[in-house]
C-alpha cells in the first residue's frame, strides 16, 4: 500500500462528498432558481460516487474488512450514472416534464442494466467475479461515458435557457461545471476498470499509477463542486441584492406617497388663498382699480407658482414608472423580473386592446404590477408568475398569479403592499379579488373600467 495513494482515494471521495453536500444545500436555498431544481440528481450521483471511492480506500486500510461487497459495486456505481443520465435528460427536457416522466426514465434505464446483470450472475455462478468485473467496466462505458456527456449538455441548455444575456458573467463558472461534466464522462473511457474484453483488457486504469487516476477523478470533482457553488451562490445573492432594493423602492414610494399628499394640501391651501384675495379685490375695482390691477397681477404670480410646481412634483414623483402603452409596460416590468429573479414570467393577452387609458390610470396598473411582482419575490417561494390581460368590452381585466406557498401560509394579506394595490384600485374605480390557499399560489383578479 502506498500512501498517494491512499491520498488519492481520500480526496477522490472528499470531492464528491462535498459536491453532494453543495447540490443540497443549494437547492433548498435557492429554490426561486430553474436550475437548482435538479439538483437532487446530481447529489445522488455524488454520494454514489463518493461511496465507492471511500470503499476502496477502506478497502487499502483494512483488507479484511468488506465495506462494499464486490458484488454491489457495480449496482452503486450504475444508480449513479442513471442519475446523472436522468440530470442530462430533465435538462433537455421543458420544465413541465411530469414526476410519471421522471420515474419512467429512472425505471428504465435502471432496468436497462440490471436485468442482464441479475440474468448473468444467476446462470454463471462460478464466474460471478468475471461477471462483476465486466459488468463494472461495461457501466463505465454505457453508463458513465453518456451520463457525464449528457448531463454536460443538460447543464449547459438549462443555463441558456436560464440565464439571459444580462446574466453572462453567472455562466461563467457554470461553463467550469459543463467541462468538467464532460470530462467525467471522457474519462470513463479512458479509466474504466480491467476486464477481459477491449478495450477494457489492455486500456484501463491500471495502465496508470493509482495516484493518477485518483487524482483526476478528484480534479473532476472539484471543479464541478466550485463551480456549481459559485454559480448559483452569486445569482442568489444578486437576487437578495435585488429584492432588498425592492424593498427600498417601496419605502421610497411610500414617503413619494406622503409627500404628494402633503403638497396636495399645500397646493388646495395656496389655491385657496389665492381664491379669498380675489373675493378681497372684487369690490375695490370700481374705487381703486390700480390696486385691484397690482393685487391681481401678485394672484396670478402665485397662480402660475403653484401650477409649477404641480408640473415638476408629478414628473418627480412619476418618473420612475414606465410611460408605455399597458401592454408593454408590463412586459418590461415582467422581464426586469426575470432578469432579477430568474423566476419564469409569461403575458398572455386576449382580446382587442383598447388606447383610451389615460398615463395617469396605466401608471396605476403598472404599480400594481410591480407590488405584486415584489410581493412573489419576497414571500411566495414561487417557480413562475403570470398575467393575463383580458380586453373586455367596458372593462380591462388582470390576473396575476403565482405557483407559491401562498398568503394564508404566511400572514401577509395584511401587508403594506397589498395595501397599497387595494388604495390603487380604489382610486382606478375598479374591483380586485384575490384567492389564496396554502402551497396553492395567490391569485389577483383586477377589473377595471376604461
Amino acid at each position: 500500500m502506498h500512501s498517494w495513494d491512499v491520498l488519492g482515494r481520500f480526496f477522490h471521495g472528499l470531492a464528491f462528498f462535498t459536491l453532494s453536500l453543495t447540490a443540497v444545500f443549494l437547492q433548498r436555498r435557492s429554490r426561486r432558481i430553474p436550475l437548482t431544481r435538479r439538483l437532487h440528481w446530481l447529489g445522488l450521483f455524488a454520494i454514489c460516487e463518493t461511496l465507492v471511492a471511500w470503499a476502496d480506500l477502506f478497502a487499502l486500510l483494512t483488507p479484511d474488512a468488506i465495506v462494499l461487497p464486490a458484488i454491489v459495486r457495480p449496482a452503486v456505481l450504475a444508480f449513479g450514472y442513471v442519475c446523472l443520465l436522468v440530470l442530462g435528460i430533465l435538462g433537455g427536457s421543458p420544465d413541465e416534464t411530469s414526476r410519471t416522466d421522471v420515474a419512467r426514465w429512472l425505471i428504465g434505464l435502471t432496468l436497462l442494466w440490471a436485468v442482464p446483470y441479475l440474468c448473468a450472475l444467476l446462470l454463471m455462478p462460478a464466474q460471478r467475479e468475471t461477471v462483476v468485473r465486466s459488468t463494472e467496466a461495461l457501466v463505465h462505458y454505457l453508463l458513465g461515458f453518456p451520463g457525464g456527456l449528457l448531463a454536460a449538455i443538460g447543464l449547459r441548455r438549462q443555463s441558456r435557457k436560464t440565464l439571459d444575456l444580462a446574466m453572462r458573467s453567472r455562466r461563467r463558472p457554470l461553463q467550469l461545471v459543463e467541462v468538467a461534466m464532460g470530462a467525467f464522462g471522457v474519462l470513463h473511457l479512458i479509466l474504466p476498470p480491467h476486464a477481459p474484453f477491449l478495450p477494457a483488457s489492455n486500456f484501463n486504469a491500471q495502465v496508470f499509477p493509482p495516484v493518477v487516476v485518483e487524482g483526476l477523478w478528484a480534479i473532476v470533482g472539484i471543479g464541478l463542486t466550485i463551480g456549481i457553488n459559485y454559480a448559483l451562490n452569486s445569482a442568489q445573492r444578486e437576487i437578495e441584492q435585488w429584492i432588498e432594493g425592492i424593498e427600498r423602492l417601496q419605502a421610497l414610494a411610500a414617503d413619494r406617497e406622503r409627500i404628494g399628499r402633503d403638497l396636495h394640501d399645500g397646493i388646495i391651501q395656496s389655491i385657496y388663498a389665492a381664491g379669498l384675495l380675489l373675493e378681497s379685490v372684487q369690490p375695490i375695482i370700481p374705487s381703486d382699480p390700480m390696486r385691484a390691477q397690482a393685487q391681481l397681477g401678485r394672484v396670478m404670480d402665485n397662480l402660475n407658482e403653484t401650477i409649477q410646481d404641480i408640473r415638476r412634483y408629478i414628473f418627480d414623483l412619476r418618473s420612475d414608472m414606465p410611460d408605455d402603452d399597458l401592454q408593454s409596460g408590463i412586459e418590461r416590468l415582467l422581464r426586469d423580473f426575470h432578469i432579477n429573479t430568474l423566476l419564469e414570467t409569461d403575458l398572455e393577452v386576449s382580446g382587442t386592446p383598447v388606447e383610451i387609458m389615460s398615463m395617469e390610470r396605466r401608471r396605476h396598473i403598472f404599480q400594481i404590477v410591480r407590488e405584486a411582482l415584489a410581493n412573489t419575490a419576497k414571500h411566495a417561494r414561487a417557480r413562475w408568475v403570470k398575467i393575463d390581460l383580458q380586453y373586455n368590452k367596458n372593462a380591462l381585466d388582470m390576473t396575476i398569479f403565482d405557483d407559491g406557498i401562498g398568503m394564508e401560509t404566511l400572514q401577509v394579506s395584511k401587508g403594506y403592499g397589498l395595501r397599497n394595490i387595494r388604495e390603487r384600485v380604489r382610486l382606478l374605480g375598479g374591483t380586485l379579488r384575490i384567492e389564496s390557499a396554502p402551497d396553492k399560489g395567490v391569485i389577483l383578479h383586477l377589473t377595471v373600467p376604461y
